[in-house]
């Protein structure tokens, strides 16, 4: 009788050892999730605007950058872009957005109706897009960009 109550008591012990540590872990996911989000917001605000300064703290130095056209940027070339006009937002959208957290690195995942001028020329056709954020010195930085048309 004694072997079974002091199994159970060892048992339940376990159980809720578990349990809080399940929801300790919960809770640190969804704060690193929140803090890659807010670096997401940050780079959403500055594209729109052109703010090549902000987007400079917001890329990393090793930045790959590809865009909808297949085209693989590295970040001075992409901030060259957006400094000269060469590409602009007329609108800015994204939705169906979804975060995923792996020890340093996020990735953020969506769909962007954003219309973009290139050269002059507006496109809107909705894209997929992938940043990948990287945890450096404390900061979430995006260190990769990839767009993919979708089939309509």
């Amino acid at each position: 009788m004694m072997r079974r109550f002091l199994l159970v008591a060892l048992c339940a012990v376990t159980f809720l050892g578990l349990a809080r540590w399940t929801v300790k872990n919960t809770a640190a996911a969804d704060d690193i999730k929140a803090e890659v989000i807010k670096a997401e917001d940050a780079r959403n605000e500055s594209l729109p605007k052109g703010d090549v300064p902000a987007l400079e703290k917001i890329y990393s130095d090793d930045l790959v950058y590809t865009n909808a056209r297949g085209e693989t940027l590295t970040k001075t070339q992409h901030l060259a872009d957006i400094k000269n006009r060469k590409l602009s937002f007329v609108s800015f959208k994204h939705s169906d957005v979804s975060v995923h957290v792996y020890g340093n690195m996020g990735i953020v995942t969506g769909v962007s109706t954003s219309a973009v001028s290139l050269n002059g020329v507006v496109s809107s056709s909705p894209r997929k897009f992938m940043n990948i954020y990287v945890k450096q010195d404390g900061k979430w930085l995006c260190a990769g960009h990839s767009e993919t048309p979708m089939i309509q």
